[in-house]
């Protein structure tokens, strides 16, 4: 007994009480919850001081009186703890919400933490998974309060979109309405472009619009009814990067990583919310696509280097048949640490008269006029977040895209990897010895498209979080603007490729019903530095040895 009272009070010399409880303490919390407990209570319980428990003890939203023994650790949400007299815990005591009283006549063999602030969270298939608590930010109260009991919303909205070679920077401008009612949400937007190609001048290039209108029966979930009509400029390929980085690299660097078309029409779209993170959309429209030149914005640096030129893609009058469905149960859209995110869209396209552009020679057949076109095309990005241990993470993700029938893709959809978002350790529209698996020939047209009427592309990485904080923050509760997060260091792999089910170009093409060798798909390996906001990476190819690491930035996490 001599031994156990001596153990307890170094223990209770070193417990760590905290008077907040950030979204990375309380997923780590929740980790501990769900690891296999062999007892676990949703209410009160009391463990008497002849029982033993072989395993860890969780308890959600009660309390836990302890006599016994337990021969692992214990976690309790949102709950106290009553160690009596005798009572021992092999592992760690962590509590949220709660108090802990008699830690000094315990034995406890691992850490104690005891978290003031309750924690937020949300039960999935019986797991625990940690939200953010947004209640104590005044700004995020007023929003979630707005959403909630504001009737009626008209505002003017003034924005900028990306900033890119072929319009400088899009201005769109107008009025934002949003008005609930006791049969759902509706919500319009009548929005102008103006773009700053060519000093802002003012002709039909430099104009477009955006509009949109839509009806929402029942919220958050519901049948949502809407129709929208539009003269935009659309990039091609936009799952490689996101729109901020394209629009930074474009304006600090001149190095723009899209390819664009213009794009008008008008649509229209029925969708189904379960509001909690399921949505299927059904939609029809009409689009008449184009091309648009390369101009010459200004960029803060290298303004005196050519842009690259944009390709000219296929023009025609399409109309389009779609159906998407998005799933999603993160955790926390913005650093998730748990659960799925998968988007995937079949498309079907038909157009009487179609002018294609030029493309590599072997690549597809290109006739002398305008001649009919109709394909089906689909995309699947999958991604998996796991987290394997209080401060490691684990995340999967699978690409696949491309031609599912009917003629040749039209350049608007055909694909291509290489770059930062895909396969970072080769460089964006790398030229290739031998078979071109990334553009399927691409660099060989002008302006250097996408040629690949598939691809197949398969990242995984490892995160944990090193032990200090960027740019300081709050552990010490009250309120604080200053941004913090872990700086997590980061492992990684890629392998993917891209091929062509009709051409031929620099090697055997793949049979419509095949799927190619993986001896033939490019790798790289990789580490970084991730502080959320910004993430530095080196990257290197392994099956072309030969080239040199590439240095990475990114903005937020890689995917």
């Amino acid at each position: 007994m001599a031994v156990l009272t001596a153990h307890a009070q170094v223990v209770a010399d070193t417990v760590q009480r905290i008077d907040s409880l950030s979204y990375d303490d309380a997923a780590e919390v929740a980790y501990r919850y769900n690891l296999p407990a062999a007892l676990r209570s949703t209410s009160d319980l009391t463990i008497d001081s002849a029982r033993t428990v072989a395993g860890n003890v969780a308890v959600l939203e009660g309390s836990l009186t302890l006599a016994g023994h337990v021969a692992g650790s214990v976690t309790v949400i949102n709950g106290d703890v009553t160690l009596q007299p005798g009572a021992r815990i092999d592992g760690d005591l962590v509590i949220t919400g709660g108090e802990a009283t008699g830690v000094d006549s315990a034995s406890i063999g691992g850490v104690v933490k005891l978290y003031r602030p309750t924690m937020s969270y949300r039960v999935e298939e019986d797991k625990v998974v940690a939200v953010h608590d947004e209640s104590r930010s005044i700004a995020n109260w007023f929003r979630r309060w707005k959403r909630r009991h504001v009737i009626s919303q008209s505002r003017l909205v003034l924005k900028g979109g990306t900033y890119n070679r072929v319009e400088g920077l899009p201005i769109l401008f107008g009025p934002s309405i949003r008005q609930n009612s006791s049969l759902g949400r509706l919500s319009i937007n009548a929005l102008g472009i103006y773009r700053s190609a060519d000093n802002f001048e003012w002709k039909g290039e430099n104009l477009g619009y955006t509009a949109d209108a839509e009806m929402q029966f029942g919220v958050p979930r519901g049948i949502a009814i809407g129709a929208e009509a539009f003269d935009v400029v659309a990039g091609a390929e936009p799952w490689h990067l996101r729109d901020s980085e394209v629009g930074l690299a474009s304006f600090f660097l001149r190095r723009d990583y899209r390819n664009y078309y213009d794009r008008h029409g008008a649509r229209g779209y029925v969708a189904w919310r379960d509001g909690r993170g399921l949505e299927v959309t059904v939609g029809y429209g009409q689009e008449l696509w184009g091309s648009r030149a390369a101009r010459s914005p200004f960029t803060l640096l290298r303004n005196a280097t050519p842009w690259r030129d944009n390709p000219v893609m296929d023009d025609g009058r399409f109309r389009l048949a779609s159906v998407g469905t998005t799933f999603d149960t993160r955790n926390n859209i913005e650093n998730p640490w748990t659960g799925w995110l998968i988007s995937a869209t079949v498309e079907h396209g038909w157009s009487s008269a179609v002018t294609l552009g030029p493309t590599t020679v072997g690549v597809r057949d290109t006739p002398s006029g305008p001649a009919p076109l109709s394909y089906t095309w689909g995309f699947l990005d999958a991604r998996r977040y796991n987290r394997v241990s209080p401060r490691g993470q684990l995340n999967l993700r699978l690409v696949l895209g491309g031609w599912l029938g009917g003629d040749p893709l039209p350049l608007e959809r055909r694909m291509s990897l290489g770059g930062a978002g895909t396969l970072p350790g080769y460089d964006f529209r790398e030229h290739l010895n031998g078979e071109d698996v990334l553009t399927c020939g691409g660099i060989a047209a002008p302006g250097a498209p996408a040629q690949c009427e598939r691809v197949a592309l398969a990242q995984v990485e490892y995160r944990g979080n090193l032990p200090f904080r960027l740019f300081g923050g709050s552990d010490n509760g009250g309120w604080s603007w200053t941004f913090y997060h872990p700086v997590q260091w980061v492992v990684f792999a890629d392998a993917g490729r891209g091929w062509l089910v009709h051409g031929q170009v620099s090697g055997e093409r793949q049979r419509v019903g095949t799927f190619p060798s993986l001896g033939t798909f490019k790798s790289d390996i990789g580490i970084g530095l991730d502080a959320e906001v910004v993430g530095i990476f080196l990257a290197k190819s392994l099956t072309d040895p030969g080239n040199a690491p590439n240095f990475v930035l990114r903005l937020r996490h890689r995917f």
